[in-house]
């Protein structure tokens, strides 16, 4: 069982293809979870202006898969509004592969917990799971956004879907500033864990079953100041 963390997709796939490509086979059904939407839409705006099969959210996602030998026909996007809660529990167990994309955490939270109630079999998934930006960072159970990334402009903690129970914390899409490292760093000595700051071009991969996190590309490590210092004495 394998999560695949990214804050670009675009960008970090390139780092981990050839490492995916000695767990993934080309014949894996592949579903989509594109629902982090900026807000509320309906079915018919979701399927003809959000994600259209074959449209620029669609292709910029296939276009990755392809570089693991993922077939279009395995492809499956999930609609939120029109596939039942039946409906999608038989696509998750039917997949070899759920990819979260990015967007508003918030919303995408509140489709699987409340409006599809599928939380249950996302969490214990035994599959792959790709996620990027909030699709990463709602992999864990708790998981937190900067104030420079976050919607409402200010550093908050938020529920996850707990498919890893907080085994570390993340950042997606960090950047180079040195108030903006020092958060990241005051956030692993508080909660006495590492932070991993991915930045566009970095990626992790974490195998669930032996704890074994893989580091690709742009990341920093935070680590908490009295393991700091116990490793290095």
């Amino acid at each position: 069982m394998y999560s695949v963390l990214f804050s670009k997709i675009e960008f970090g796939m390139d780092l981990v293809v050839e490492r995916l490509k000695e767990f993934v086979k080309t014949d894996y059904k592949v579903a989509i979870f594109p629902w982090a939407f900026p807000v509320e839409i309906t079915s018919e705006e979701f399927e003809k202006e959000y994600f259209p099969i074959d449209g620029r959210r669609y292709n910029k996602y296939y276009t990755e898969l392809k570089k693991i030998g993922i077939s279009k026909e395995n492809v499956r996007v999930c609609n939120p509004y029109k596939d039942t809660r039946n409906d999608l529990i038989e696509i998750i167990q039917n997949s070899d592969i759920l990819l979260l994309p990015g967007g508003n955490p918030e919303i995408f939270f509140k489709k699987v917990l409340h409006d599809t109630e599928i939380l249950y079999y996302i969490k214990h998934y035994k599959g792959i799971i790709i996620g990027e930006s909030a699709g990463c960072e709602l992999q864990l159970k708790r998981y937190f956004i900067t104030a420079k990334n976050n919607y409402y402009k200010y550093f908050a903690f938020y529920d996850g879907f707990g498919v890893l129970d907080d085994p570390f914390y993340m950042d997606v899409h960090s950047i180079s500033n040195k108030r903006y490292l020092a958060k990241l760093q005051e956030v692993a000595d508080d909660k006495n864990k590492n932070v991993y700051a991915i930045f566009d071009d970095g990626a992790l991969i974490y195998n669930r079953d032996s704890n074994e996190l893989e580091i690709f590309g742009n990341v920093l490590t935070f680590m908490p100041k009295d393991n700091y210092k116990d490793n290095y004495k």
